[in-house]
């Protein structure tokens, strides 16, 4: 009896760490063996050599907002399944965003968001809500 309650406490910690091993372990029915069924996306950013200050914010600010996103793995290109290209054009007083998404070095979509500068805090919020959206949705429909 005595031996039965010292291997009690053994007992419920052993069955404890195989419930968390089963819960970490990938889904087994994917034929791939990954944890996360996020995608995994590398984002390169094209400038113009002459851009404006306010182009080069943009870009940064849309950079930032990319990494905190959670709807996605940000890393870089070789361990990557969704490439997005971004160039940013200045024209006047109108800045122009080109995305164009590939998925495997085949083009999935491409987006163009174009505004007044004055307006460049709206267009980061409409370019990252469009990338979401179209690589999230191309990402469920393609597995």
């Amino acid at each position: 009896m005595d031996l039965k309650r010292r291997l009690l406490p053994i007992a419920i910690a052993l069955g404890m760490v195989a419930v968390l091993f089963v819960s970490w372990t990938p889904n087994w029915e994917s034929p791939t063996w990954l944890r996360s069924e996020k995608p995994y996306v590398a984002f390169h950013f094209e400038l113009q050599d002459n851009a404006e200050k306010s182009v080069e914010n943009l870009a940064f600010d849309i950079s930032n907002r990319l990494e905190v996103r959670h709807e996605w793995h940000r890393v870089e290109d070789n361990n990557a399944e969704w490439q997005v290209n971004l160039a940013f054009q200045n024209q006047q007083d109108a800045i122009q965003i080109d995305a164009t998404v590939r998925r495997q070095e085949k083009i999935v979509d491409h987006i163009v968001v174009r505004g007044e500068s004055a307006v460049a805090n709206e267009l980061a919020d409409r370019i990252v809500a469009l990338l979401s959206s179209r690589i999230e949705k191309a990402h469920k429909n393609a597995d």
